[in-house]
This record gives structure tokens, sequence and C-alpha cells, in this order.
């Protein structure tokens, strides 16, 4: 969000100003959409898993294997036109849906394996991070467990829970690679979906000219936010091998069965969701993948 800042001040040569609240201090990524649907931050960066339970049309995109994450960028464009009357129900516009990085298994040393199938994970108590996360965890026969962040790397070393199945960079983000050094690289989904978003009162108040700078500095920043990416993946590979871990990185008929397993939920959140919601299923399902025809 600095950066992005600093982009705003720079093209509007002083001009426009964003004021960046570092570490939840103005709002979570949990209270994210409610505090800019009210106004009470002006924009903000949330993940909407957490939301899912009060906007059920958010459902669809926490169910792994419903879209394929090498497909991220034509898949954000299939399902960006739903998104929109999604999010204008809640008072707001999505800005940039940031890269939340592809979702990964870890167990931690004395679970370590390679994750090829279900049956690699059946029984295990694995992490999640989100209702229908669980739910597709579930489906491959392991019990989804819910562990609050900062109590999971002690939960890992005592073998409260097994693993987790969650993005990279929330897996290096918490330094697991300390206490479950091997994991398994998925293209079955990205972490969350986590955009930023502007109050639509606050978005409309702008003139198109101000509107067109901040667009231009979210180009910029998502630029800059792929480079930062990448160098932390390169820096999580380094800290696994020191660690003596390796990755392992399933293959597309290993990907497949974790899809096909997962397929009934589709059908469950169809039921579960609202018009909406079927909408953004059938968006997610019209995007290319590599296991859905």
């Amino acid at each position: 969000m600095d950066f992005f800042a600093q982009k705003v001040s720079e093209l509007s040569n002083g001009n426009i100003t964003v004021n960046v609240f570092p570490s939840s201090t103005l709002t979570t990524s949990q209270d994210a959409l409610k505090s800019v649907a009210s106004g009470s931050a002006d924009m903000a960066i949330g993940a909407l898993s957490f939301n899912s339970s009060e906007v059920p049309a958010l459902i669809p995109l926490d169910i792994a294997g419903i879209y394929d994450p090498s497909y991220f960028e034509e898949t954000y464009n299939a399902i960006m036109p739903v998104m929109d009357k999604i999010m204008e129900t809640q008072n707001q516009k999505i800005l940039w849906m940031p890269d939340e990085t592809n979702m990964i298994f870890y167990l931690n040393k004395d679970k370590a394996r390679e994750v090829k199938s279900p049956s690699d994970i059946k029984g295990l108590r694995l992490r999640d991070h989100g209702l229908w996360i669980g739910k597709s965890i579930s489906s491959w026969g392991a019990s989804p467990m819910t562990i609050v962040p900062a109590d999971l790397t002690v939960a890992l070393e005592r073998g409260t829970v097994d693993g987790g199945f969650t993005g990279w960079g929330f897996y290096y983000a918490y330094r697991l690679h300390e206490s479950a050094p091997s994991i398994s690289y998925t293209e079955l989904a990205k972490s969350t979906w986590a955009p930023l978003t502007v109050n639509l009162d606050k978005w409309n108040s702008l003139t198109a000219e101000q509107q067109a700078i901040i667009e231009e500095a979210i180009v910029e920043a998502g630029k800059h936010a792929d480079e930062v990416l990448q160098q932390n993946w390169e820096s999580l590979v380094a800290d696994i091998e020191a660690a003596g871990g390796s990755i392992y990185y399933l293959t597309k008929e290993e990907n497949q069965a974790f899809v096909d397993a997962n397929a009934a939920l589709i059908e469950e959140a169809r039921e579960a969701t609202d018009d909406l919601g079927r909408e953004l299923i059938d968006a997610l399902l019209s995007a290319p993948s590599n296991y859905r025809q």
C-alpha cells in the first residue's frame, strides 16, 4: 500500500493523498468489507473468505478446483462483471486483485510426506482459513481445524495439528518452514481473493481525472507487487532448502484427482449461495482451466 500511495502522490503532483494505516490500525482483513461499506475506511484490502457467511454470493470463491490458478488473469476477467454487482451491494468497488499465491499442503516434521493424492492426507488434521476451504479439506478425507496464526507454530510442533492447506505467502509470512519445511505445491486455488476496494460514495466523488490517476497507480503497484512476490518465492525456496525441507509440485493428473474429489462442493455451493453467487459459479467455470472442460 505504501508504494501505491507514493505513486498516487507522484502522478497527481501531490494533489491526491492516500493515508496508509499499517498493521491493521484502521481496520482488519476480517472487517475490511464492512469498514469500506460504512465509509469508516475509504479503501482497504481484505480476504473475502472472512465474509462469505454475511455475503453468501462470495461462497464460490473458496471452492478449491472451481477455477485454475494458472489462469488467474483470465479468471479475474471472467468474474469481474458479476463481482462488480456483488461489491455494489456492499457499497464498494474493486480497484485491484493482487495475487494471493497458490495453495500448498504443508505437514509437520512427524507427518512430512509428498502430497500427491487425497489418500496422502486422509485422517490428518489440517488447518483451514474459512468454512468452504474446510469443506474442501473434508472432501479429501482430512479433518479441518481452525487455529489462529499466532498459535500455529506451537500447534505444529506439539502435533495438535498435522499441517494445513493455505497459500505459500501465508506459510512464509509466519515462517512455517521452520516447523513444517516440506510443502506440496498445487494448482487448485489461490490462498484467497483479497481485493483492494474503495467506498463507492468516495469513488464517485472523485473527478474522472482523479479516478484515472488512481487506476494508473494501481497498474504500477501491481507490477511492483509481482516483482516482490517473485523475490519472496526465491527466498522461500532457499529457506526451505536451508531448513532441510523440500518442495513437491503436483502433476496435472495429481491436481485433477483433488479437483474431481471436490466436484460435489460446486453443487452444494449452488444451494447455499444466492442468485449472484450462482452467477459467480457460472463465471468461474467459464474461465480457462486445465482441469475442467
